[in-house]
């Protein structure tokens, strides 16, 4: 058995509240010849005395409590002291007939009780050592407690008898020193605690139960708490009622937290979704329109029908750039932009360019200019799509607002180092020109600068479009202009550099390769595998008429697409995305898995009309070789579909 070890290293100071100053000398005595303590007596000969040595010092370790006193007497005495005090370590001194009235103390809080005149030194500093360890294990379980933000608490009905530990108190928000209510405010519900004892009729029919609640604090703000309470029955059949309150406040603003990132994360997916879906809906008859249109250019046309079909063409181009435009900086705003880092050829990207907007230049009989600083004598890595996209935006403008004179595309090298190179871009035209006033909202979305003399078409997306790609690759992009002379718009990325380029590339000459009309007379076959009934005869005819070797198959849907390759033979799939029965993802992950290596190897290209967030190494995860977007160029298809027959 472990045996009480006294610290004799430590003075403990002992109040001890008595009137008779005899007594206490003698109480003094008796501590100092048992030699087994270091013990400083205090006497205070009024419990309003003692009271207030309490409130000035927390030093005490024990308090001795005369239960007879000046200023109070019996019971009254220690349920005064505990009221304003109830975690103090007391031991009450009792006469030798009120032995009872120690032992009820005990019961109502009381760590001891000795019988005045039937104790010697020993018993007195036993009681006190182990009053004062108990004491000290209590305010271990209280400090436990008061991180864990936990308190405990008891109620006996049948004597009216509550306690709190200070972790209650804390949790309420309230000061147990200069709390002042009785146990008819708790009854009665005007006490702070009450909605512990809210709990007491169903813990007599449950035995235990537990709730979460949100209390006010003093001090108006909240808090959560998690209660329990649980009754018991003593042997003479009362009831008593005890349980635990923890402060949850911290774990439920955690869950709030969670809970609202789990709906934000949901709310982004069913963005997400409902942008795939618009994209899919609206770019899928784009692709049978624009095919349509460029199918029937290549027909023989009067004069009367060639115009009506390049107003269709040209309308239908204008709508696809609106879509565009509008699923774009949907996209951007909610993080669904992906860059990936490729090696190009910058020549090639701006020769594009100035092919893609030459026709409409000519038209305008406007002058162009392409000037490439000739220290770009590398292929640059960085993501070439992005740069193509704010490239043909600010383009575009130019060629869209300059009626007469010249526009010009600049790229000019501002640094050059190593490993990377900086570039800025200019593309200067003689247009309208922007207002000063307005030049700081250009960039805004839905913001279109209009004039009297000129009405423009779009959403007025494209420079913010242009923006917010530029700057999230850690770029800038702005603009001078001068209303009625024309504007310079500029913008600066930093790449990455590659291996050398070619003296033909150099000499800006490099032009991309047109796919092959013969296909060096090889005869192939094409599966098409989409549910678009127009867009399948977009497809078929758009292949027939680039290759008369060709033999096109079309299914209408995953199932099909799988029935037929189990007996048929392809040289290359077109796989659409969204189809029912069987998408082209859970189609493609089906071939290239469970069927034969013969089948399983065919190269298969995605259509998608999904246009944010795709890269190759995207669509390879599920197993495609490439991918085509929706309305297709025919000739990025037919280059892609030489590409993959060759290898």
């Amino acid at each position: 058995m472990q045996k009480f070890k006294a610290d004799t290293t430590t003075m403990i100071k002992v109040l001890f509240i008595e009137d008779d100053p005899a007594y206490a000398k003698l109480v003094e005595v008796l501590l100092d010849d048992s030699g087994l303590m270091d013990c400083e007596l205090v006497n205070a000969p009024t419990l309003k005395e003692g009271m207030e040595l309490l409130k000035s010092s927390d030093e005490f370790s024990a308090v001795l409590l005369d239960l007879t006193l000046p200023d109070s007497a019996g019971f009254e005495t220690l349920e005064t002291m505990l009221n304003k005090y109830p975690q103090k370590n007391i031991i009450v001194l009792t006469g030798a007939k009120d032995e009872e009235l120690g032992i009820k103390a005990v019961q109502f809080g009381a760590q001891d009780y000795l019988v005045k005149g039937e104790f010697n030194e020993r018993q007195l500093t036993k009681t006190l050592r182990y009053s004062i360890e108990r004491n000290n294990i209590l305010s271990r379980l209280e400090e436990a407690q008061r991180i864990a933000k936990i308190g405990h608490w008891e109620y006996r009905p049948e004597d009216d008898f509550f306690t709190a530990s200070n972790g209650v108190y804390r949790i309420f928000g309230i000061d147990p020193t200069e709390t002042e209510f009785s146990i008819e405010d708790l009854k009665a519900g005007s006490s702070p605690f009450h909605p512990l004892l809210e709990m007491v009729d169903e813990a007599i029919k449950r035995k235990k139960v537990r709730k979460e609640a949100r209390i006010r604090l003093p001090n108006n703000s909240t808090r959560f708490v998690s209660m329990t309470c649980e009754s018991s029955l003593t042997l003479d059949g009362t009831y008593i009622f005890s349980g635990i309150i923890q402060d949850i406040t911290e774990q439920k603003r955690a869950e709030e937290l969670r809970k609202s990132r789990d709906m934000a994360q949901q709310s982004a997916k069913i963005k997400e979704q409902i942008f795939a879906n618009v994209s899919h809906e609206m770019r899928t008859p784009m692709n049978a329109i624009q095919g349509m249109v460029n199918l029937l250019l290549q027909t023989e046309l009067d004069l009367e029908q060639k115009q009506y079909s390049d107003s269709i063409k040209e309308s239908s181009d204008v709508l696809l750039a609106i879509i565009s435009d509008i699923l774009e900086i949907s996209s951007i705003q909610n993080e669904k932009i992906f860059y990936e880092e490729t090696e190009f050829d910058l020549h090639v990207i701006l020769n594009n360019i100035v092919d893609t907007f030459k026709p409409k230049m000519e038209t305008k009989e406007l002058g162009y200019t392409l000037e490439i600083d000739p220290r770009i004598k590398w292929l640059l890595k960085g993501d070439k799509l992005k740069l193509n996209q704010v490239l043909l935006n600010l383009v575009g403008n130019a060629v869209k607002f300059t009626e007469e004179g010249h526009v010009s595309i600049f790229a000019d090298v501002l640094e050059n180092a190593r490993d990377f190179t900086k570039i800025r871009f200019r593309i200067q035209d003689t247009g309208i020109g922007i207002p000063f006033d307005k030049q700081g909202l250009i960039f805004e979305a839905f913001t279109r600068v209009l004039s009297k003399e000129h009405h423009s078409e779009g959403t007025g997306l494209g420079l913010s479009i242009a923006k917010k790609l530029v700057e999230r690759q850690g770029g800038n992009i702005g603009v001078d202009s001068e209303e009625g002379i024309g504007s310079v718009f500029y913008f600066e990325l930093t790449f990455g550099k590659g291996d050398p380029l070619g003296e033909e590339t150099k000499s800006n000459k490099a032009k991309p390769a047109k796919a092959s009309k013969d296909n060096d007379g090889r005869s192939f076959k094409v599966l098409i595998v989409e549910d678009h009934k127009m867009n399948q005869l977009v497809m078929q005819k758009t292949l027939e008429k680039q290759w008369e070797q060709v033999e096109v198959a079309v299914t209408n849907n995953g199932n099909e697409a799988i029935t037929y390759l189990e007996t048929e033979p392809a040289d290359i799939i077109l796989m659409d995305i969204q189809m029912p029965v069987r998408n082209g993802f859970e189609t493609t992950e089906y071939i290239r898995k469970k069927m034969p290596p013969k089948v399983a190897n065919i190269p298969i290209l995605a259509m998608t009309a999904w246009q944010y967030g795709n890269t190759q190494e995207d669509y390879r995860k599920f197993g495609f070789d490439d991918y085509i977007l929706k309305p297709f160029d025919p000739e990025v298809l037919f280059q892609k579909i030489e590409y993959f027959l060759d290898k």
